[in-house]
């Protein structure tokens, strides 16, 4: 017999209250759509100039694309880099430094290059720098998890224009990731020459170059007057350094920016009725999950973990945490993915959940710590949840640590369960399953090698059809066993004045800032 939460209503509505005096911005991943603009087109606009004014969350730790994972400092990326291919509208791949690539064997792809492309210091692109940047990508502990396969040893420079980019075995999402603004090619010369001074002056290929870094304040870019490809429709772009969620607004409604990332939650509704701006938004490729410790007791008994996932109710636990902006989540990773299979979510029934933890041998319920680390998502998710488990007689305490503490304390596996969502680097199962691979530290623990045997027989075929059956598998035995709870899938937004035109919303949260314009 279900039971619909009430006990814990009054908590929940307080928290709202709360949050919504609080005004705070969206959460940053703990480990990461369709678009509301009517406007936006992904084609390049027509030359106009002026100025590009961008207001970000937080000054970026670096631009080099292998030195940090932070998605704001990306967007940057796209004006300063170049990848061997894109994509078009339709997902198809297309050449852009690269004008062919073929795989001779599984474990071969063959890359030639365009010969009229020149770096912001005049120096020719060659294979010597694509090779230097696969190499550099995948000794980064930023990117080497979605750079795994490939073999620096036997990738072979055949001459300036052409390269045999080897695997370490099959990997299906290859071109996934050569695609990704993450496979940023980079300067060998320049790089190696001043390692220190490429994080903040990086020397890239693409249509703007950096000219001044002004800490805590800006960051200006000037457009490369030598660009191979079709120049942006900016002269110059700016990047505002604006910490506060509140005071972003504030710029974007007064004009002080063109583009505002991050809105806070409380401020949607206030540009979405402002006829002068517009909200750029969509479901993101992460996903919020609910992770037990499956090394130890109690959460190493899967009827434990039934019934914690059927106490809660996911409905109310979403609107209340993410404050109406998410969606719960039915899947192990986006529904917009290869091979997304509805698996939920589970059904709330407390009664159900009492009869579970009674044949656990765990009749009166038990007790113990939740940990997390000091936000408003994860306090108020660390609220609801210890009020639902209160429901079938499980007493919750809740430790508020800081990030450093927590991190080390999910890594060596001290966590008993927690709220974790980690970015997803590209939009593919191989990449939006990261938590699950056996040997990951975090605090998952499941130690299932029929897991790990789907999640390498998923990546390693190059047959579209094969890898959705793998998944699908996947899926299932994910489901059956309650190993983690699918949570929620976050919504994220940026704010845009209504004349700024081609800023469209990517699933990675990593807009192609190339094809914007203004007026």
């Amino acid at each position: 017999m279900k039971k619909r939460f009430g006990r814990a209503v009054a908590l929940l509505l307080a928290v709202v209250m709360v949050l919504a005096l609080a005004a705070c911005g969206s959460e940053p991943a703990a480990d990461p759509a369709e678009s509301s603009d009517p406007a936006t087109s992904g084609e390049t606009p027509a030359v106009t100039g002026g100025n590009l004014v961008i207001a970000l969350p937080g000054e970026p730790q670096s631009l080099d694309p292998y030195a940090h994972s932070m998605y704001y400092n990306f967007m940057a990326a796209t004006l300063i880099f170049d990848t061997l291919i894109s994509k078009d509208a339709d997902g198809n791949y297309i050449p852009e430094l690269a004008t062919e690539w073929e795989f001779t064997d599984d474990l071969t792809l063959n890359v030639v290059l365009r010969d009229d492309v020149y770096f912001h210091d005049g120096s020719q692109l060659t294979a010597d720098d694509v090779k230097f940047t696969l190499d550099t990508a995948a000794a980064s502990s930023f990117s080497s998890s979605i750079f795994a396969w490939y073999d620096p040893d036997n990738t072979t420079v055949i001459d300036p224009q052409t390269i045999d980019i080897k695997l370490k075995y099959a990997y299906a999402a290859t071109l996934e990731v050569l695609s990704s603004i993450r496979s940023a090619i980079v300067s060998k010369a320049a790089y190696e020459a001043d390692p220190t001074s490429y994080t903040r002056t990086p020397v890239g290929t693409g249509p703007m170059k950096v000219e001044n870094w002004y800490s805590g304040d800006r960051i200006e870019f000037v457009r490369n007057e030598d660009y191979w490809g079709e120049p942006v429709a900016f002269d110059t772009c700016t990047f505002r350094i604006i910490v506060e969620a509140s005071t972003r607004t504030i710029e974007l409604e007064t004009g002080g920016v063109d583009i505002a990332v991050d809105m806070a939650y409380s401020d949607w509704s206030r540009i979405e009725s402002n006829p002068d701006l517009v909200l750029v938004s969509g479901r993101t490729d992460n996903m919020a999950s609910l992770v037990f410790n499956n090394s130890i007791e109690p959460f190493n008994n899967i009827l434990v973990r039934q019934a914690l996932a059927h106490a809660l109710d996911l409905e109310s636990l979403v609107q209340v945490c993410w404050e109406g902006t998410a969606e719960v989540a039915e899947g192990y990773y986006a529904s917009s993915m290869l091979g997304f299979k509805p698996e939920g979510p589970r059904e709330y029934d407390v009664e159900l959940a009492k009869e579970l933890l009674s044949e656990a041998g765990y009749p009166d319920g038990f007790s113990f710590t939740y940990t997390t680390y000091q936000t408003n998502l994860n306090q108020t998710f660390a609220q609801v949840v210890q009020s639902m488990w209160a429901e079938i007689g499980v007493d919750v305490n809740i430790e508020i640590v800081d990030l450093a503490t927590f991190t080390d304390m999910n890594n060596s596996g001290q966590l008993t369960a927690a709220l974790l969502t980690p970015s997803v680097a590209i939009s593919d199962p191989s990449a939006a399953l990261i938590l699950w691979p056996i040997d990951r530290t975090i605090s998952l623990r499941h130690n299932d090698q029929h897991i790990q045997d789907l999640l390498d027989a998923g990546s390693a075929t190059y047959d579209e059809a094969e890898r959705v059956a793998i998944y699908e598998e996947l899926q299932d035995y994910l489901y059956s066993m309650t190993y983690t709870v699918p949570v929620a899938y976050p919504t994220f937004a940026f704010g845009a004045a209504a004349d700024v035109q081609g800023f469209n919303f990517e699933t990675n949260q990593i807009p192609d800032l190339t094809t914007v314009s203004v007026g």
